[in-house]
This record gives C-alpha cells, sequence and structure tokens, in this order.
C-alpha cells in the first residue's frame, strides 16, 4: 500500500475533530484540499477519494452548531456573489443540457458555500493572514516544483499541474502560477519569520520562472502584466529594472528552440490553429448571446457537439470545446445578465480595495490592509487578464478572493474603530459594513 496514500489520508482524517469545534480550520483544511490537491499527487486508493466533500460537510455542521461565528457581514460584493448564485440556479433551470447543467451548478454551489463561509468565520486579521499563507503555500506550491523541474531539465518539457484536477492542463497551470505570484511576494513582505520571508521570496522567483515552461502564450501574457503591475506597485522600481532586463536576457539566450518558437507564434496568433479555435468559440457564443440575451445557454452548453452544429457547424472537432474566455464562458451560459453581474462584482471588488488603500494613507496602523490590497488587486488584474484566453469563469481562487475583499476591509474599518475608542483625539473613522447575525 503507498506510503504517500496513507500519511495524506490519515493528516486528512486525523483534522476532521479541528474542522468540527474549529470551523475556521476546516475553511482552511478545504482551501488546501480545493487548491493544492494534494490527494492527487498520490498513485493509490488516496487518489480520488472525495477528501474536499468530507472535509466541506464535516466543517458544515461544525459550523451550525458553532457559538463563535461572527455577525453575517452584508456588503456589495457579498449581495452580487449571491444573486450571480440565484441566476446561475435560473440559468440552469432553462438550460439547453438541464441535466449537465444542474449537475455543474451544485458544483458551484458547494465551491461558493465554503467560500461565504470565509465572512463570518474569517473576521480577524491573525485569521485572514493564515488563510492567505494556505492560498500563497498552496498555489505556490506547484511554483516550485515547477522552477525546479525546468531547472533541472533545462525547460525541455511543459510544466504542468497535477493529474485530474482543475489545472492539469498547461494554461489552467500558468494561471494558477500567475496568481501565486502576488501573494507569495506581498506576504514576504509582511512575514516577521526571516526564513519564511526568505523561502517566499524564493518561491516567487521560481514561480515566475515556471510560467513560460507551460508553454502557454496566455500564460505569458499573464506573466507580463502581473509583473508588470508589481513593478508599478514597487516603491524602489528603478532597482528592479537590471533584475528584470538580466532575466530576460537569460531567458532569450539559454530557452530551448521549441519554446521560442511557441512564443513567437504570438505575433501571428490569428493564423495559429488553437487561436482559429478559440475565434470560433467566441463566435457561437455570440450566436448563443443573440438568440438567448437573458439567460444564456446554462451551464456546459460549450461542451455539447450539438451547440456547435446549431451555431458553428463547420467547427473542427468531433466534440464540444469550452469558451476559452471567461467573458465568453459566461455570456454564453448565462446570457448578458450573468456576464453584467460578474463584472459588477470585479468593478466593486477593486474600488472598495483601492479606496481602502487610501484609508490606509490616512491610518498607517491599517497599513496591514493596504498591503494586502494591494496584493489582491495584482491577482484580480492577472486573473482578468490570463482568463480572457481560458474558461475559468468559476475558479474557486477568484470567489475566494472577492469574498474576502470586504472581511478585509471591515477587520481594518473595527481596528481603527476600536483606537478611536481608545483615543478619543483621533481622525473620525467611517462607520464598520452593516452587519445581521445569522442563526
Amino acid at each position: 500500500m503507498p506510503i504517500r496514500d496513507i500519511l495524506i489520508t490519515l493528516g486528512i482524517l486525523s483534522s476532521l475533530p479541528f474542522c468540527v469545534f474549529r470551523p475556521w480550520i476546516g475553511v482552511l483544511m478545504w482551501s488546501w484540499l480545493a487548491y493544492m490537491n494534494p490527494h492527487r499527487l498520490t498513485w493509490g486508493f488516496a487518489h480520488d477519494l472525495p477528501f474536499s466533500q468530507l472535509v466541506a460537510v464535516v466543517t458544515i455542521v461544525g459550523f451550525l452548531f458553532s457559538g463563535t461565528r461572527k455577525p453575517f457581514l452584508w456588503s456589495r460584493e457579498i449581495l452580487i456573489i449571491g444573486m450571480l448564485w440565484g441566476w446561475f440556479a435560473v440559468t440552469s433551470a432553462g438550460a439547453f443540457y438541464p441535466e449537465d447543467a444542474w449537475q455543474k451548478f451544485g458544483d458551484m454551489s458547494k465551491v461558493l458555500l465554503m467560500t461565504v463561509l470565509v465572512v463570518p468565520l474569517f473576521q480577524d486579521r491573525e485569521k485572514i493572514r493564515i488563510l492567505l499563507l494556505v492560498i500563497a503555500g498552496s498555489l505556490g506550491f506547484y511554483g516550485v516544483k515547477g522552477g525546479l523541474f525546468v531547472l533541472a531539465t533545462g525547460g525541455q518539457y511543459m510544466v504542468l499541474g497535477p493529474p485530474r484536477s482543475f489545472f492539469e492542463a498547461n494554461t489552467e497551470t500558468a494561471l494558477v502560477l500567475n496568481m501565486a505570484l502576488p501573494f507569495l511576494l506581498y506576504l514576504a513582505k509582511e512575514e516577521p519569520r526571516r526564513w519564511l520571508r526568505r523561502g517566499m521570496y524564493g518561491a516567487f522567483g521560481l514561480t515566475a520562472l515556471a510560467v513560460p515552461f507551460t508553454y502557454s502564450r496566455g500564460g505569458l501574457i499573464g506573466l507580463g502584466v502581473v509583473l508588470g503591475v508589481l513593478f508599478l506597485k514597487a516603491r524602489r522600481r528603478v532597482l528592479l529594472i537590471p533584475v528584470v532586463a538580466a532575466a530576460i536576457v537569460a531567458l532569450i539566450m539559454f530557452a530551448p528552440a521549441h519554446w521560442l518558437s511557441r512564443a513567437q507564434t504570438l505575433e501571428h496568433a490569428t493564423e495559429d490553429g488553437s487561436a482559429q479555435l478559440r475565434l470560433m468559440s467566441w463566435q457561437v457564443a455570440l450566436g448563443i448571446a443573440q438568440d438567448n440575451p437573458v439567460f444564456g445557454g446554462g451551464f456546459r452548453v460549450f461542451l455539447n457537439r450539438a451547440t456547435y452544429d446549431i451555431y458553428m457547424p463547420e467547427y473542427p472537432r468531433a466534440f464540444g470545446h469550452d469558451a476559452h474566455s471567461i467573458y465568453f464562458n459566461l455570456l454564453g451560459e448565462h446570457g448578458w445578465v450573468g456576464l453584467g453581474l460578474f463584472l459588477t462584482l470585479v468593478v466593486m471588488a477593486i474600488m472598495r480595495l483601492y479606496h481602502l488603500r487610501r484609508l490606509a494613507r490616512a491610518h498607517p496602523q491599517i497599513a496591514w490592509a493596504a498591503n494586502y490590497a494591494h496584493m489582491l488587486q495584482a491577482s484580480i488584474a492577472t486573473y482578468l487578464t490570463t482568463g480572457a484566453f481560458l474558461s475559468v469563469a468559476y475558479f474557486d481562487v477568484a470567489y475566494q478572493i472577492f469574498i474576502l475583499v470586504p472581511v478585509i476591509h471591515a477587520v481594518a474599518l473595527q481596528q481603527l474603530a476600536a483606537g478611536q475608542a481608545e483615543d478619543t483625539g483621533a481622525q473620525p473613522v467611517p462607520a464598520p459594513l452593516p452587519a445581521v447575525r445569522v442563526g
């Protein structure tokens, strides 16, 4: 019996009592399982066990009987996520392929339910920091693994995610690694332990190295965006110019010939076969939206060849594919209403992060919140850019980020309010988010 399977299984099972009595630990465990997929790194019985579902059920049971949860925070972002969740149910009811749609709706509901638990369980600065470290470690693990693999093989082979996971393919792996970069960098900045801080900086470098060797052109564009955003946000950006220049020169000089030929296809994207398939899928999405502008075609409408027979009979594959884009994915599956709700969520989250940064400039005692705001803005920008070429509209990390935005804001306001109570001469502090206790 494989020892790795035994160790991972025992580790997860031993965490279940903690998930019951400390549901916030259950959310951490679920996040680790969902983002790192450690069981997919085994080769025996543990590979296909439903660990995430088990941890989720135990955590929800613990939450229902917990007396330590905080009042639920009703913010614009959380309300929009609720509306989007409800709209997914509406479009599933009228989907082109109802059985497939309801199955996907169930999967998405599990993700959103566990994500929403962050609101009442993580209204604490230290718990937020631990959750962010779990996300960074789970995603950064594959950056470190991929970077070392590139160094060991000279970049001759493609960096991929764990088998049968969300990011098994190279393009999704590139997205995950790009989104991990801001987490690794900004969490390192506030990490007091030197060994961990240096480890995160090292993980950042290895992850940035791994992204180009996913051989994903969308990932390469996303890497340019995230590094550009991080460069613009850096205080001493002038010192980074020679480092970035040296890295680019080294990549060009030592990268394998087939990597260079792959990167050069960016210049002729419209002539590339995969790019043509992407454009055809986008036309299918527009066709569905033209016929069904409000409701779209429901979940998984792109995976059925019959859809292409209607909207793109000349599509060269004998099976359905995907939308190759967050935006066309939402448009085709949930109509203009679904796409509009998602874009509204994005704009609201970015605006709140911008406001949080301004607030922190006036109140240095919450500088930690500004650090998180920069981190989440960079990660959202990466998701929106890389995701423009991938069907990742339901990526669970993205929704956890959107949920964390108002929670971090509320915790920062609570800290300011507490400080104002101690010092009556302090500047007025904005009122915290309205709260309603659930349960």
